[in-house]
């Protein structure tokens, strides 16, 4: 499916009073290790029993070949040269958000599909323009994702292994240690904390850079976990600079005078994404 612009439908149009309707597409030739049918009932539990009594946001899953204009989407591909030569990106060609779950990939780095589908899908329930930021009292910016912090820790849902998530609680400073409740595992202990295996990125408005919970996640993630088109890569590309020369905290260079400076920065180019959806041909 090319990414070709509609100018029947406004981009943007998702966040304007509507929950939204989530597409799951199999486009991958790699096995996804778990029937999809059962992947996405499980997803659908996932979000009525766990997620949407935290977070408040709601969401109709299905299953199709088909999705419809103004529907989000899920995309099973093989790999990044796969959703590059069927034409995924950052939108649909519609101007919905969309999330992509490279099946090769994910098998190859020793993770589980249904864990990583789960991944992508919170986050995108959340942040569905990958822009949000949460500040924290050492006034630096962390990433809004609901689930790099927690990555790798899964629980069962239907005998089907899903992704933790935090609570709106870890992007809130003021909590106390173990105060309150930080992620659906109760692994968590403090606000903006990042467990062993996860990872965050983190901005000054100067720079933005990973952070990792251990070295060995840090080696791991910068040789088997190959992160091409992740929504987390496309939020660090949102950022000026040459996010591929990175020095070993994994730091890409962004000049800006003010934090304030960078979080605008990071809605003028999401905007400008989404006029170019629209009025390209």
């Amino acid at each position: 499916m090319a990414r070709l612009p509609n100018t029947s439908i406004k981009a943007a149009a998702f966040g304007q009073g509507k929950f939204p309707t989530i597409a799951f597409v199999n486009l991958s030739d790699t096995p996804l290790g778990v029937d999809l049918g059962k992947l996405v009932a499980a997803l659908q539990k996932q979000m009525e029993q766990d997620f949407v009594p935290i977070w408040g946001y709601p969401a109709k899953l299905y299953v199709t070949d088909k999705p419809k204009a103004d529907e989000w989407q899920v995309v099973f591909l093989d790999d990044a040269d796969a959703a590059n030569a069927l034409g995924y990106h950052d939108l649909t060609k519609n101007g919905q958000p969309i999330s992509k779950v490279f099946v090769k990939t994910t098998i190859s780095a020793g993770q589980k599909v249904s864990v990583t589908t789960s991944h992508e899908l919170l986050e995108m329930m959340i942040d569905p323009g990958v822009q949000m930021w949460a500040q924290n009292t050492d006034g630096k910016f962390y990433a809004y994702e609901m689930c790099d912090a927690v990555e790798d820790e899964e629980y069962l849902i239907d005998g089907i292994s899903v992704s933790d998530f935090v609570h709106p609680s870890f992007f809130e400073s003021f909590h106390k240690p173990r105060s309150v409740q930080f992620d659906h595992l109760n692994k968590v202990s403090q606000p903006f904390q990042t467990l062993q295996n996860g990872y965050q990125i983190v901005s000054d408005g100067k720079s933005v850079k990973e952070v990792f919970g251990s070295l060995a996640k840090e080696r791991n993630f910068r040789t088997f976990e190959i992160r091409t088109q992740h929504r987390s890569e496309y939020r660090k590309l949102m950022m000026p600079g040459d996010s591929s020369q990175t020095q070993p905290a994994g730091i890409a260079s962004a000049p800006f005078e003010s934090a304030q400076a960078a979080m605008l920065y990071h809605a003028g180019q999401f905007l400008t994404s989404l006029a170019t959806v629209n009025s390209s041909s």
